[in-house]
This record gives C-alpha cells, structure tokens and sequence, in this order.
C-alpha cells in the first residue's frame, strides 16, 4: 500500500484532548478566533492567524458560504452534540484520550456528543487543589492524595497529567521534608484557590511520577508553548532532565511537541527510555510549521516513541482541522525519507501506523 494511502486509512488514536464544550451564541460570534490561538490577543489580531483562517475555510465546506459573519452565525446555531458528531465522524478517530481538567465538562458528558470511545487522563493539580483547604497538616494532604491518585488509577483512568509548566515551570527539584512541610503551611496561609507555590508544585508532581509508576501508567507534562501563564523560556522539556532520570520507572509523555523546543524534546526521548514525544497542540495551531515539526521530531527521536494527539478543546473543528494536518504532512515526510533513502516504504507505513495508531495502543494498554 502506497505511504500517502497507508496515513489517510490509519484509524487514529488521540493521545491527549479536551472536552468540547456548549458555547453561548455571543461567544461565536463575537470571539471564536480566541478558541484557534493561544495568545491573549484582541480579536482583530487573533482573526489572522492561520489556524483561524483555515478554521473559516472549514467552516465554509460546512456551510457552503464564504462570508465570516454569516458562517459564524450559522456556527452560533448549531447542534452541539449532532455537529460534533459530524465533524468527528469526518476523523477515522478510533479513541480519545481526554484531561478532565479544562475545561468544565467532564469526559463523561463529551462521549454523549460522539461514538467515539473516550478514556480519561486525570489532572493532578485539580485533584490537589480540591485537597488542600480541607487538610491542615501536609502529612494528611499527602495520604489522601495519594490515596486518590491511586484509586482512580485502579479505575477508569489511563494517566496522570501535570501542568506544572503552568504554574511554576518544568524545572522541577527535589525538596527536602523541611522544605515541604513549610511550603503546605505558607500555601494554606496564602491559599487562593490556585496551587502557586514552587515547593509544594514540585512535589505533588513527584508524588504523581511514583503512583504512575506503581499502577504503570504514563504520566503526561505540559511542554512547549501554551496559555499566557506559561512562561516562554520556562516550557524547555530540558529542564525536567534530572526529574526524568529520577524518575525513570515512570512513561513520561512530553507533550505538544515541547514546541517551540521540539528539537530538545527530539533529544530527552532520544536520551532516556521512559520518555516519549506528543506532537499535539502545534497540531493544527502552527498549520504550515506541523510539516519541519514531524521532520524534526524525527531527527533523533526512536518512531516508536512519537505519538499523535490534537490538543483539541472546547470546539469540535480543532479535532478535524489536526487530523487533517497531521496526516497531509505526515504523508509529506515519509514520502520524501523514503524517497531520499532513509527508510524503505514498507517501514515508512510501519512508522505511520506507529505514531498514528500503534505507539499509543501500546503505551496506554489500550
């Protein structure tokens, strides 16, 4: 079978996604170009990238018109469960992985929008959040979080995911008991709702690492570019090196390509055997950038460690506008490895099947 004909017919499995969520009729027609960046841009700047452009050519396919008012009107009104079920259907997506921590629709309620089959990856910061006023000692904190993680491990999830990244950074340190039992009292003291404190971050992120480990189940980092509260020089997968190494019992997924950092996540899944590499969210958001990125990631990383995932959030067209751009520009890379002599076709279509499908079904136990 043909390589562009062997990516095009390989069922997918997304490795990390959101819920789609209902939106407010003004919330489309007013702002949909926020959901298609992941800058805090105004409206009139967020309504030239790219990734929002080719949404419009989308939603034109769907709506058989071309002007951006009407379409985002005709957007505004539709079906949520029937129109998510359509787009998604257009996919070849066999399972979703889903973190149910953004946004507020749990994976349960998104499986009522499609045939898909949903499985769900646990946030740890909102599970510790929840937690943290109702345990005065770190101690009791610890125990309970714990047990939680490993309760839900036993049940319906498939992994952990942090977004320490987020929060405090990827340079995640090991801290003394000292350290810790200071950091839970400040926290407590200063408590706002939101888990800020770098001590008390690095820990619960340690913690999650050894449940991951116990119930062998991969626990997935937020790299790379993102929300405006993720620090540019801070998302570095490198950072998370000695973690990695700590930790080495535990799968690691480093996601999103680590992008704009996708060649040093090349290198750490290169380096250390319990890591692997998630090319979503710069899938779709950089569209004509998703092509050097697969090229790059390629450059070091084993094939059997790369994985596809959409990121996809809130709106159903970012599920289909990443299967479509994965899959044309993976085609385009193997296409030309092959033809430059790097790989045989055969192991071209091995490699595709692996990190559309395969890779994922193996490291999940799916």
């Amino acid at each position: 079978m043909p390589i562009r004909e062997t990516v095009k017919s390989t069922p997918l499995i997304d490795n990390h996604a959101h819920a789609v969520e209902p939106l407010s009729h003004e919330t489309v027609t007013e702002s949909f170009a926020s959901f298609f960046t992941e800058g805090n841009l105004s409206q009139e700047n967020a309504r030239h990238t790219l990734n929002y452009r080719s949404v419009l050519s989308l939603l034109a396919d769907q709506f058989d018109d071309e002007d951006e008012e009407t379409l985002l009107e005709r957007r505004a009104d539709v079906d949520l469960g029937a129109y998510t079920q359509d787009l998604l259907s257009q996919t070849n997506i066999e399972c979703i992985l889903v973190d149910d921590g953004f946004p507020d629709v749990s994976p349960s309620e998104f499986a009522t929008y499609t045939d898909v089959a949903i499985k769900s990856i646990h946030r740890i910061e909102n599970a510790a959040e929840a937690m943290i006023p109702k345990y005065s000692s770190v101690d009791s904190f610890e125990d309970e979080f714990v047990a939680h993680l490993d309760d839900v491990l036993s049940e319906e999830f498939v992994a952990l995911k942090t977004v320490v990244a987020y929060r405090t950074g990827l340079d995640v340190h090991d801290h003394d008991r000292d350290a810790i039992r200071t950091a839970y009292e400040n926290a407590r003291e200063e408590w706002s709702g939101r888990l800020e404190n770098p001590v008390l971050n690095d820990h619960i992120v340690h913690l999650a690492a050894e449940a991951a480990a116990r119930h062998d189940v991969p626990l997935q980092f937020h790299t790379g570019f993102g929300d405006v509260d993720a620090h540019p020089r801070f998302v570095n997968p490198t950072y998370l090196y000695e973690f990695l190494r700590t930790h080495a019992d535990t799968p690691v997924v480093l996601l999103h390509g680590g992008y704009p950092y996708t060649r040093a996540a090349g290198y750490v899944t290169a380096t250390l055997d319990n890591v692997y590499l998630d090319l979503s969210l710069a899938t779709p958001f950089i569209q004509h950038g998703v092509e050097p990125l697969i090229s790059q990631a390629l450059e070091l990383a084993p094939t059997t460690k790369l994985l596809y995932a959409s990121d996809a959030f809130s709106v159903p067209e970012l599920y289909l506008l990443a299967e479509r751009r994965f899959r044309a520009d993976l085609a385009s890379v193997l296409e030309r490895l092959h033809q430059d002599g790097f790989m045989t076709e055969e192991y071209a279509e091995r490699v595709a099947r692996g990190i559309l499908r395969e890779n994922a079904v193996q490291l999940y136990d799916l």
